[in-house]
């Protein structure tokens, strides 16, 4: 198992892992919700991604035998930033893990290093939206509680954890 834990900018091959595991994951949450994103901003909103990172921002993709399996989006919500947004507290943007990789503990760790980061920047909460699918129950077992609050940006669960 190798974890990118530094995305480079500039590096193709970053971008090119990240956009193939983007493209699974939008069409797995695109089918539990009943919705379709065009197909042409995938490679947009991944560019996006690497392009925001900042010391504020987290990002890592795992790979085995050189090929994607996850990865996991986060940053620290600050005033002003654009959506719905809890100043100083984490957010876990974006999570995935490839079905075939699934249950094995990758998701666990990823979470893990996601949480440290958050830690080492003083973080004292997370939050995330969680896909009503799979998401849910993955996070209900990292300790993540279930706010009963509904987000109006995606209409997903708002779970939440304190470090």
């Amino acid at each position: 198992m190798q974890y990118i834990t530094t995305v480079e900018n500039n590096n193709s091959l970053h971008y090119e892992m990240l956009n193939e595991l983007m493209i699974e994951y939008v069409s797995e949450t695109d089918l539990h919700q009943s919705i379709s994103t065009p197909k042409e901003l995938i490679p947009k909103i991944t560019k996006s991604m690497i392009n925001k990172l900042d010391e504020n921002r987290f990002l890592q993709i795992v790979s085995a035998d050189d090929e994607p399996i996850a990865f996991c989006y986060a940053k620290i919500d600050r005033v002003g930033d654009r959506g719905d947004i809890r100043p100083d507290w984490g957010y876990i943007m974006e999570f995935f893990v490839k079905k075939t990789h699934r249950r094995k503990g990758i998701g666990k760790d990823l979470v893990n290093r996601c949480e440290s980061f958050f830690v080492e920047k003083g973080v004292e909460n997370i939050w995330l939206t969680a896909d009503a699918v799979t998401g849910i129950p993955f996070w209900l077992a990292c300790d993540y509680i279930d706010t009963g609050e509904i987000s109006l940006e995606n209409n997903q669960q708002i779970m939440t954890k304190a470090l």
